[in-house]
């Protein structure tokens, strides 16, 4: 209801009112209209007071929320910054580890590559010691046992069965010789004359040369051996070093993949 409605209202309850005053008698028409419109316009002046309080209080509401709505726009649009400027600095974390992590997975599976290549050559190099060990062993055994034969052997006049043994203890030699073993030609000749059957052959049983030639056989290989031997072992610790110090990278490897998977991680929660 608007204020110029009210104000004819009120003037018609007036009119009424001063109808019905004047019929009983309560004063002049005039003094009964002024005496209203004075009520009235006290009415009128404490409605606007009331309504002016309403309305000042509603704008100072709706002033100090636009104030705080409008501070929290500006927060909110602030922390989308910093957490945009995050955002991107986590993504180019993430992807500096992702990097990372590859390259330690390069470095970890060339480790064990590593690894494997100098076992297998290890394991391969052991086995040819061994095997030319054992050869040149068997070898030396032989210049023993045919040493020992010569020495018990009579002289010139050996029996038939004596030449024979000892012929057939130095062409055990011959072939039990080492395949990497190479004799000079003149060796050669002498072992081939000795071990040829007959009376024609000029090497005894004691033959010096004979037994001087296997004399420097045996020491040779036994000197050949005992080099064999100590290379060997230096081979082998070399290996047992080196795969010390690749076990011990591995794990430092390992680890910093492990942590900077886990690094990874986390930027990854933290990006979302």
């Amino acid at each position: 209801m608007s204020r110029a409605f009210a104000l004819v209202c009120i003037v018609a309850a007036c009119s009424m009112e001063i109808a019905v005053g004047s019929s009983q008698g309560a004063g002049s028409p005039v003094e009964q209209v002024v005496q209203l419109l004075t009520e009235l316009k006290s009415k009128l002046e404490m409605d606007e007071k009331v309504e002016q309080q309403v309305y000042d209080k509603f704008a100072c509401w709706c002033e100090k929320t636009t104030a705080r709505k409008a501070k929290a726009i500006e927060d909110a649009q602030e922390e989308l910054r910093r957490l945009g400027q995050k955002m991107l600095k986590l993504k180019g974390t993430i992807a500096t580890l992702a990097a990372e992590i590859e390259e330690l997975k390069a470095a970890i599976k060339a480790n064990k590559e590593a690894q494997a290549e100098a076992t297998a050559l290890r394991e391969k190099e052991n086995a040819a010691w061994k095997a030319e060990t054992d050869e040149t062993k068997e070898a030396l055994t032989a210049l023993e046992q045919a040493t020992n034969v010569l020495k018990e052997a009579t002289g010139g006049a050996a029996l038939l069965q004596e030449r024979t043994q000892a012929r057939a203890a130095v062409r055990r030699v011959i072939d039990m010789l080492p395949t990497n073993v190479a004799l000079k030609p003149e060796q050669t000749a002498l072992l081939s004359a000795f071990t040829t059957y007959g009376e024609n052959s000029k090497y005894t049983p004691q033959s010096l040369t004979i037994q001087g030639m296997l004399a420097d056989m045996y020491e040779n290989f036994a000197r050949d051996v005992q080099e064999a031997t100590n290379t060997e072992a230096t081979k082998n610790r070399n290996y047992e070093e080196f795969m010390e110090e690749k076990a011990k990278e591995l794990a430092a490897l390992e680890a910093d993949k492990a942590d900077k998977e886990a690094k990874k991680i986390q930027s990854g929660r933290r990006s979302r």
